[in-house]
């Protein structure tokens, strides 16, 4: 899907603009919750004017706000004198709060809605964040319903791993994303011909499923309660411990499918058979329960999928972090300067409440405010009372701000220089390692780092320590271009029979052997000039230098002309970011904090050599300020 708003047709109504004449609820009814609608009459059929309510829902809640849309036409009333028409559009809601936060004035946004349903309450927190939202989101919003994120999982692959029996857990999925790579995992259940457990995530910029996956899987990465992390603001937590970054590295790359909504994830499925021996299967996806049913249904999106030999999915409810999404119907403050909108919109939410609009609901697999869905069953693939089923905290916005924004950095492509240090303090034993040296433990670190840099990503391998080549105190042991390129050595070259560079890195990495002093200013340096000489539009250029050291070439520049050059050759309009990491406690700490501020970077301690691998995951996450 692209960017702008997305809005779905299907035969009959379209869903883009919806005409529909609005209701006017008798005040003995609208007070008792009841409703009546007033049928059309030749003085209703003269109108003093037109007035659209526009309503911006999440695209599962598309249809069911259609059906009840085309209610008031059905039944031709008027409000205040005016033929009044309702418009919705389907907007994902993660896309729906950006829009908000920026005023509604993005160019692609459309027109700012009147009322705005989104699938969570979530996005509603998150929307709050700035001030322009803040003018527009005076409403705390109505509850109208509620829907828990699942497990979802192809029918035949539930049943092969014991479903409705056994539920998996996020726990399990978390195993499966630490431990990627197990091509024959199908086999050991009898069907070798699935391949290995693969994992699809929506994109938490956009998705409630993606979103709340998200905040599960870094919670038990923290060993913390998801609620803990939603309920409390531990941001500095969350930015200052990099086994977040880790967590989030792990579950971005270890995903086999990252589509930009829940509706491609789900067309996705729809054309894939389980047999196709072609076919990129999906074993698990985290997917909010209603979509799992509309899928299985046929309506809502479902009925807009293509057509396709796509399994049945069924879900399961985990009990390490089950919790039902909020549902608002929230009006946006400038319907109260109208009369009529106010009226038509307070109309709608009274028909959402109404039997009718309930059933409209739960047609689309949506339970109640008070988590009931008595028609949903194993059949569905569904279960109507699941145990653990509670309601979802308060959300902290910066909380999910945090997480949503690591997402963003480790989702991003980057043009990276690895820079190692190679002098002869790096022989050195590190305590507790087994007698390894602190080249080998660094060395191991960045061999396990390294596969998670995504396909698309530049990468390149140089040392240094001092004289290397004539006063050159660096080498360069693989040439800086695509990850997934095949090249055939340290000139970085293509060559038949080559492997990708991801691979060559690490086999240069194999060989290097510590000698010689630490040429860390000049290394420095030139390093920066050579990824200013190969940088990426649009992409964060980043020197990643690891050193356990200070400079000791006696004949190089110092740190303050060092510094200087590099504040004078920096350009904003194309950054290229110098990330320190300052390992052991003989890393000149100062100097590298002084080195990466000059480019706007950070720089990272690794006083304990043995932590160096969350240190790296930090450094090749961290997000450009």
């Amino acid at each position: 899907m692209s960017g702008a708003r997305h809005r779905y047709r299907r035969t009959g109504p379209s869903v883009r603009r919806i005409t529909a004449l609005a209701a006017i609820p008798v005040l003995a009814g609208a007070l008792t919750g009841g409703w009546v609608f007033l049928r059309g009459s030749p003085a209703v059929a003269t109108c003093a004017g037109t007035v659209t309510l526009t309503v911006a829902v999440a695209p599962s809640l598309a249809d069911p706000m259609e059906e009840l849309a085309t209610a008031y036409r059905d039944e031709h009333p008027a409000v205040f004198g005016y033929c009044a028409s309702i418009q919705v559009d389907a907007v994902d809601s993660g896309r729906a709060a950006a829009y908000l936060r920026g005023g509604w004035s993005d160019p692609g946004a459309g027109e700012i809605p009147d009322v705005w349903v989104p699938d969570s309450a979530d996005w509603l927190a998150l929307a709050r964040t700035t001030e322009p939202a803040n003018r527009l989101l005076t409403d705390t919003g109505q509850l109208i319903a509620t829907s828990p994120v699942v497990i979802a999982m192809p029918r035949p692959m539930a049943v092969a791993l014991g479903w409705p029996g056994h539920q998996l857990s996020w726990a399990d999925l978390g195993k499966q994303l630490a431990e990627p790579g197990d091509d024959d995992y199908w086999a050991a259940h009898g069907k070798a011909a699935w391949g290995g457990f693969t994992i699809g995530l929506p994109d938490p910029r956009t998705s409630t499923s993606g979103l709340s996956a998200l905040t599960v899987l870094v919670a038990q990465a923290l060993d913390r309660p998801a609620a803990r992390l939603i309920e409390k603001d531990i941001t500095d937590d969350l930015t200052d411990d990099l086994t977040t970054d880790s967590a989030i590295l792990r579950l971005e790359r270890a995903a086999s499918l990252l589509p930009g909504s829940d509706a491609s994830l789900l067309a996705t499925l729809r054309g894939t058979g389980l047999d196709d021996p072609g076919a990129s299967r999906l074993s698990a996806i985290p997917l909010s329960e209603s979509l799992v049913y509309q899928y299985n249904a046929g309506v809502g999106l479902g009925a807009r999928l293509p057509d396709g030999d796509g399994p049945e999915l069924v879900a399961s409810y985990p009990s390490d972090g089950l919790m039902l999404d909020e549902i608002r119907y929230v009006q946006l403050s400038r319907v109260s300067s109208d009369p009529v909108k106010s009226r038509v919109a307070a109309d709608l939410l009274a028909l959402l409440r109404s039997g009718r609009g309930v059933a409209a609901l739960a047609g689309h697999g949506f339970r109640t405010v008070d988590g009931a869905a008595d028609s949903l069953g194993p059949e569905t693939g569904l279960a109507a009372r699941p145990q653990e089923l509670g309601r979802k905290p308060v959300t902290v916005p910066t909380v999910m701000t945090a997480l949503q924004a690591t997402f963003v950095g480790v989702h991003q492509r980057t043009n990276t220089l690895m820079v190692l240090d190679s002098s002869g303090s790096m022989a050195e034993p590190v305590p507790a390692s087994g007698d390894r040296s602190r080249l080998a433990v660094a060395l191991d670190a960045a061999k396990a780092a390294l596969p998670m840099f995504a396909d698309g990503s530049n990468l390149g391998l140089w040392r240094f320590s001092s004289r290397l080549h004539g006063a050159d105190d660096w080498d360069e042991l693989v040439g800086l271009g695509p990850v997934e390129e095949q090249v055939g050595g340290a000139d970085g070259a293509d060559e038949a029979g080559g492997v990708p560079r991801r691979q060559a890195v690490i086999d240069e990495m194999s060989r290097i052997e510590p000698r010689g002093d630490t040429g860390l200013y000049e290394t420095t340096l030139a390093a920066f000039r050579h990824l200013n000489q190969h940088y990426e539009e649009g992409w964060p250029n980043q020197v990643v230098l690891l050193t356990d050291g200070r400079n000791s070439d006696p004949g190089s520049m110092s740190l303050d002309e060092l510094v200087r050059t590099l504040r004078r050759e920096y350009s904003p309009l194309h950054p290229v970011r110098i990330i320190t990491i300052g390992y052991g406690e003989d890393a000149d700490l100062e100097a590298l904090a002084r080195i990466s501020d000059a480019t706007g970077a950070q720089s990272y301690p690794a006083l304990d050599p043995n932590s160096i691998f969350v240190v790296l995951v930090g450094a090749f996450t961290e997000i450009p300020g």
